[in-house]
C-alpha cells in the first residue's frame, strides 16, 4: 500500500466511527487517504477526527465555504488508485447504481477511473429489500467490488445481517485486489524450469520429456508483472525471457542435473520473495556414473541400481519463512488431487499446480496445459485447456494475491496495536530457582539468569516485526534440583502470554513443565547458537521452546501461520538425536517429552488443532472487546473441533496442552455465558476431558 493514493468515502451510518480504524490502517500500510464524507456522515463522526488521522483535509462540498475553492471532483478520480465506501449506506449504494450525482462523494465516484470497493452497513430489513440487492447486483455489473457486511447484532436492535465489515476485512480485500499493473515490481522470484539428466556415463542419461515451455512461461508471465526472476533451467533449447520495459530482469542458471538444481535454488531462496517449483525433478539418479561409455555386452540384460535425489521441494518448505511463499507443480496419473494435496501438506507448499496428462493438448512438449490449482485452505480452481502463458497467468495471479495476504499476515497483523517502534518478538524473563541446591555460590546461578536473560531477548528468532505491546511475554524458569561440577540437573517451566487485541488482557499461548532437563554450564562461557548447530543441551531446549512458543503465537493469528517454526522446532529434536547424552529428545512408546510434542505439532493429523487454534484466538479472544456474544460463540465452535481431532488421536499430547493451557480460560469465559450455553459447554468438556471434570463444575450453576 506504500504510496498508494486512496479515497475514503464515508456515508451517513453508525458504522461511520469505524472511518478512524479504517483510515489508521490504511495510513499505516503507507497509503496517502483522501476522505470524502456526505452531509449525514458529519452526525456520527467529526471530519476532525478524520483529518487528524488521514493527515488530509476532509472533503465534503463542491466548495469551500471559506474561500470559495472549488474541489474538483475530476482530479481526485484521477488521482486515486483505489475507492473506498464505507459505510456504504442504502441510499448511497441507490445513487451509484443510478448516477444520482447530488453530493460530492457520487460526483467523484462517477469520476473515477480505478476499482471501487463498497462496504454496505444498513439494517437486516434494508439489506435484504429487493431494491438494495438490485442496486448492488447491478453495482458489480459495473465492476465495483462488494465487500459482504457481516452478520451480528445491529444498531436497530436486531440480529441480522448487514454489519459492516471489519476495517481489517476492508484493508485485506485491498491487499488480495490489484491496484496496478505490475504488482509484483520490486519482488524477488525463483522459478525452476525443465527437466533435469542424470548421467550414467559420458554419453546417456536419465530424463523425463519435460520441455521447460511451461516454466519458462511462468518466468515471462512474472517478468511482465515487474519481478526480478531467478531462473533455474534445467537442459532446456528455450531462449531466455526478455522484457523491454525495464521494470524487471531475469536472471538464468543452467544446470544438468538434480543436484545442480537442488544447490542453486537453495542457494537463492533465501533473498526470494516467493519460488515457483515447476521443474520436472529426477526423482532417482544412478548410483554410480562410469567415467567411460559402458559397452553393450553379449548379455540380455544390465541391472542400474537408483539412489534418491535430494527432494529440492521439502528442503525450501523447511526453509520457508512467514513472509515467503512457495508453489509446487504436480503430475499425477490417478488420484490427482488427492495425491497433489498430500504433497502439498507434507512439502509445506502454500499452493500446488497439478498438472493433466490425460487431456489431449496438456503436459509434456505441447504449447497448451490444463491444470488444477489447489490451495492450502481448500480452493481448487480447475482451468480448462489454454496455452501455457494463460495458465501462467493464472498461478502468477494466485501468488500475488498470496503474497499480499502474507504480507498482511506480517504487517498488518502486528500493527493493529499502535505506532510503537518495531521490536524483539520475546520479552522474556530468565527465573534460576536454586532453593534446593546446597554448598554452591549462588553467583552462578545469578550469571546463569543473566546470560540466558541476554541470549533469549537479545537476538531476532523470526522475520515479523512486532511493537512494543504486541511482544510475547514468556517466562523461562528454570528450577535446579543438583549441581556437580560443570552439570546440572534440572526441569524446565516455560509459559508464553500474547496481548489480546483491543483489550488490556493477556492470553496463555503455551504452558508446560519439562523435568527432563540436564545440562553443562561453565559460568562466564558466552551462550551460542549458530543456525544448524547447536552448541548445548542448554540451549537447545531452551531455542527449542522459543520456536515452539513463536509457532503457536503465529498459529493464533492465521491457520498454519506457526508451522514453520515447529519445523524449526523438530529439526532441533533430529539435529540431537545425535547427542546420546542429551535427554529429553528421544521417541520411547508414549513420553510426553519435547520428541513427542514436536511429532505432534508436525504431524498432518494437526491440521485441526491448528486451525482450532486460529479459530480460538482470531475469532474468538479478539473479537471478544468488539462483540463478547459472538467471540464467545466462536470460541465454543472452535473448541468442539476437538471432538474430531480426540476421535482421531485419542492420546494426541495436543490434548494434554489446552487442557493444561486453555481450559480453565475457557471456562472463566463460559461462566458469565447463558444457562444454555453453559449447559452445552459442561457436556463438551465432560466429553473431551472427563478427568478434569471438578474444573467446570461451574458452568453448572
Amino acid at each position: 500500500m506504500k504510496s498508494k493514493h486512496i479515497i475514503l468515502g464515508v456515508s451517513g451510518g453508525i458504522a461511520a466511527y469505524k472511518a478512524a480504524m479504517l483510515t489508521r490502517l490504511l495510513v499505516k500500510q503507507g497509503a496517502e487517504v483522501q476522505i470524502i464524507m456526505t452531509q449525514a456522515a458529519k452526525e456520527f463522526i467529526t471530519p476532525l477526527t478524520l483529518s487528524t488521522l488521514s493527515r488530509k483535509p476532509v472533503v465534503s462540498e463542491f466548495f469551500d465555504r471559506r474561500d470559495g475553492t472549488w474541489n474538483s471532483h475530476v482530479e481526485l478520480g484521477l488521482w486515486a488508485d483505489a475507492m473506498i465506501i464505507a459505510p456504504a449506506t442504502a441510499s448511497t449504494i441507490a445513487k451509484m447504481a443510478n448516477g444520482i450525482a447530488d453530493n460530492m462523494l457520487i460526483t467523484t465516484y462517477l469520476s473515477c477511473r480505478a476499482p471501487v470497493f463498497v462496504a454496505p452497513a444498513m439494517d437486516m430489513d434494508m439489506y435484504a429489500h429487493p431494491a438494495t440487492k438490485a442496486n448492488i447486483e447491478k453495482l458489480q455489473s459495473f465492476g465495483v467490488t462488494i465487500i459482504e457486511p457481516a452478520t451480528g447484532e445491529l444498531a436497530s436492535g436486531l440480529d441480522g445481517k448487514g454489519r459492516m465489515a471489519e476495517p481489517e476485512k476492508i484493508v485485506s480485500c485491498l491487499f488480495t485486489n490489484d491496484l496496478e499493473n505490475t504488482s509484483l515490481s520490486g519482488k524477488k522470484i525463483l522459478i525452476t524450469a525443465g527437466p533435469t539428466y542424470e548421467k550414467l556415463d559420458p554419453v546417456r542419461f536419465i530424463g523425463n520429456f519435460s520441455s521447460g515451455k511451461m516454466g519458462f512461461a511462468l518466468a515471462e508471465e512474472c517478468l511482465a508483472e515487474g519481478a526480478d526472476v531467478t531462473l533455474v533451467a534445467g537442459p532446456v533449447a528455450l531462449s531466455t525471457p526478455a522484457d523491454g520495459t525495464g521494470r524487471g530482469c531475469v536472471r538464468r542458471i543452467d544446470v544438468e542435473s538434480a543436484d545442480e538444481m537442488y544447490d542453486a535454488a537453495v542457494k537463492a531462496f533465501p533473498d526470494c520473495d516467493a519460488a515457483i517449483l515447476c521443474a520436472a525433478v529426477a526423482d532417482y539418479k544412478p548410483a554410480t556414473c562410469s567415467d567411460t561409455k559402458i559397452k553393450r555386452e553379449n548379455n540380455s540384460e544390465m541391472t542400474l541400481q537408483l539412489i534418491a535425489n535430494k527432494d529440492i521441494a521439502m528442503r525450501l518448505g523447511e526453509m520457508k519463512t512467514p513472509s515467503q511463499l512457495l508453489a509446487g507443480f504436480a503430475l499425477e496419473t490417478g488420484d490427482g488431487i488427492d495425491n497433489a494435496t498430500d504433497k502439498m501438506k507434507r512439502k509445506n507448499l502454500d499452493l500446488i499446480v497439478l498438472n493433466s496428462l490425460s487431456d489431449k493438448g496438456a503436459g509434456f512438449g505441447s504449447d497448451t496445459n490444463k491444470i488444477t490449482i489447489i490451495e492450502q485452505t481448500g480452493d481448487i480452481t480447475q482451468l480448462p485447456l489454454q496455452s501455457k502463458r494463460e495458465a501462467a497467468k493464472a498461478v502468477v495471479d494466485k501468488v500475488k494475491k498470496f503474497l499480499s495476504v502474507l504480507l498482511l499476515i506480517i504487517g498488518l497483523q502486528h500493527s493493529v496495536g499502535g505506532f510503537q517502534a518495531s521490536a524483539q518478538e520475546l520479552n522474556a524473563r530468565v527465573t534460576v530457582n536454586s532453593d534446593k541446591v546446597q554448598g554452591t555460590d549462588k553467583n552462578i546461578f545469578n550469571t546463569l539468569q543473566k546470560s540466558l536473560t541476554e541470549f533469549i531477548n537479545n537476538r531476532k528468532w523470526s522475520n515479523a516485526t512486532f511493537s512494543q505491546n504486541e511482544r510475547i511475554e514468556c517466562n523461562f524458569t528454570i528450577i535446579v534440583n543438583s549441581v556437580s561440577g560443570n552439570m546440572f540437573n534440572a526441569e524446565i517451566q516455560v509459559q508464553a502470554r500474547r496481548p489480546v487485541y483491543n483489550s488490556s488482557y493477556t492470553t496463555t499461548l503455551f504452558s508446560w513443565r519439562d523435568t527432563e532437563f540436564d545440562f553443562e554450564y561453565i559460568e562466564f562461557q558466552p551462550l551460542e547458537h549458530t543456525e544448524g548447530t547447536l552448541d548445548s543441551n542448554l540451549t537447545a531446549t531452551v531455542i527449542y521452546y522459543i520456536y515452539i512458543v513463536l509457532g503457536f503465537d503465529f498459529d493464533s493469528f492465521a491457520p498454519d501461520g506457526g508451522k514453520q517454526y515447529f519445523r524449526q522446532a523438530q529439526q532441533i529434536v533430529d539435529i540431537t538425536q545425535s547427542q546420546s547424552s542429551w535427554n529429553g529428545w528421544t521417541a520411547f512408546g508414549n513420553k510426553r517429552n519435547r520428541h513427542a510434542l514436536a511429532t505432534a505439532l508436525t504431524e498432518n493429523q494437526s491440521d485441526v488443532f491448528h486451525t482450532l487454534w486460529y479459530n480460538y484466538h482470531r475469532k474468538g479472544l479478539d473479537e471478544m472487546a468488539a462483540n463478547a456474544d459472538r467471540g464467545r460463540t466462536n470460541i465454543i465452535t472452535a473448541v468442539t473441533t476437538l471432538k474430531d481431532f480426540k476421535a482421531a488421536r485419542p492420546n494426541s499430547i495436543l490434548l494434554q496442552l489446552f487442557d493444561v493451557t486453555k481450559l480453565d480460560e475457557t471456562v472463566l469465559i463460559y461462566s458469565k455465558a447463558t444457562t444454555q450455553e453453559k449447559k452445552e459447554a459442561y457436556s463438551l468438556f465432560t466429553s473431551l476431558f472427563p478427568s478434569a471434570s471438578a474444573r467446570y463444575e461451574a458452568l453448572k450453576k
